[in-house]
């Protein structure tokens, strides 16, 4: 994948996915230093290649141990949390959620180049650039499913497919946006609410489980 930045965190048992789904959980956008070469490929080192990896695995370690890498990553590592309540819906203990859950998914990360601050928002131009190594990504793991965490990386993710029937549940609403990739095989992206902030856990279970089951 010569286009993307920061490598995806590939579960062990990914190709065997959930309920017979390959399913790839993507995220926004990394906060990093504020560093010019990033999201320039020829200017990537093992460090920012690995960096979508480290975030998972200091979220791992921060389930088993609580242990928490800088003061500013605790809002952030409740994200992943947040998500794990909503896949159970109920609180996992972390072996079951690491054997049944992140084992067995892709995670990713839309934007290619990290914002400084946790409040800075992606550039257009980030979103755009974003595009080419999505696609390179959904092409080369061919998920079934593509749960996305809000509006931004959503939104910015490239057109070329269609839009099919939402997921509702009650009054939240998942919109569906249906890619066929290079091998013939459709792949599903569905969005849901950022599990950062404002997120109830029991109603997008429901979502969710309808996303797998389906």
């Amino acid at each position: 994948m010569k286009h993307v930045f920061f490598n995806p965190w590939v579960g062990l048992c990914y190709d065997s996915g959930i309920n017979g789904k390959k399913i790839m959980i993507m995220g926004h956008v990394h906060v990093c230093s504020d560093c010019i070469e990033c999201g320039i490929i020829k200017e990537r080192d093992e460090v920012c290649a690995s960096l979508t990896n480290k975030a998972v695995e200091d979220y791992f370690k921060w389930r088993k141990t609580g242990e928490i890498p800088t003061p500013k990553y605790k809002g952030w590592l409740n994200t992943y949390f947040n998500f794990a309540k909503a896949f159970f819906g109920y609180e996992p203990d972390f072996k079951q959620e690491k054997c049944e859950l992140w084992d067995n998914v892709l995670f990713y990360n839309y934007v290619q180049r990290a914002v400084a601050d946790w409040d800075q928002k992606p550039s257009s131009d980030d979103y755009i650039n974003s595009q080419v190594p999505f696609m390179e990504v959904i092409n080369k793991y061919e998920p079934d499913i593509i749960i996305v965490w809000g509006d931004g990386a959503f939104n910015g993710a490239p057109g070329g497919g269609k839009f099919g029937e939402p997921i509702i549940f009650e009054d939240i609403k998942a919109k569906r946006y249906i890619y066929t990739l290079n091998s013939g095989k459709q792949c599903s992206m569905i969005k849901i609410h950022h599990p950062s902030m404002y997120f109830s856990s029991s109603n997008w279970h429901e979502i969710i489980k309808s996303i797998i089951e389906e």
